[in-house]
């Protein structure tokens, strides 16, 4: 049997997004863990579900993934992927699908940004942008972008520091995700002891 997936990117009940995902027109991650990964989880900076290995596909309801999981255990062979469901089952079958749609179906996914709210595309543009090895080289390991709750005007980008969590603070001040993004970019491409005192470690 070739079964179908089509993704989606759908707004939470917890305040973030969500990777739906159909297999054969039925959203699969509610009924597994209850809700989808969250985007920069699975398709940013790179599509996780592109390669062989285990990757996470839902997280409990509350929006944290540990307290419900599931996964799938993806693998290639002749033509066709396959998906073997993990823990918390939507299904008591291996689901494969033709390797040219399910390629065509990430591509699109992953081209699509309709979904992205600033702070979103910022992060987005951050997490694809910087230079991730060279960072890790540094002791810097990149972690979430976000909106301060405090101050919405104030992008938060997370990473730890030599094991210690910090964060850096980009202002908004009018401008546009691809301008934030790129002072962003170009902040962390100088030494960590080079970045502005704008950020807090504890």
């Amino acid at each position: 049997m070739t079964d179908t997936i089509r993704l989606a990117v759908t707004p939470t009940d917890v305040g973030d997004f969500q990777v739906e995902v159909y297999v054969n027109d039925v959203e699969m991650t509610a009924e597994g863990a209850g809700l989808g990964m969250d985007p920069f989880d699975v398709l940013i900076p790179v599509n996780r579900l592109a390669t062989e290995g285990t990757v996470p596909i839902a997280r409990c309801t509350c929006g944290n993934y540990g307290c419900g999981v599931t996964d799938v255990a993806i693998t290639r062979e002749d033509g066709r992927v396959h998906w073997e469901w993990l823990v918390e089952k939507p299904m008591d079958r291996i689901v494969s699908f033709a390797a040219e749609q399910y390629d065509a179906e990430l591509a699109r996914m992953t081209a699509d940004h309709a979904w992205e709210t600033p702070e979103r595309t910022a992060g987005r543009l951050i997490k694809t942008g910087v230079d991730r090895e060279r960072l890790r080289s540094q002791g810097v390991e990149l972690g979430w972008v976000s909106n301060d709750h405090r101050d919405p005007e104030r992008l938060l980008i997370h990473f730890t520091l030599g094991g210690r969590a910090a964060y850096l603070h980009i202002p908004w001040s009018g401008r546009r995700p691809d301008e934030v993004a790129r002072e962003a970019c170009a902040t962390m491409a100088s030494h960590p002891r080079e970045w502005p005192a704008a950020y807090t470690l504890w």
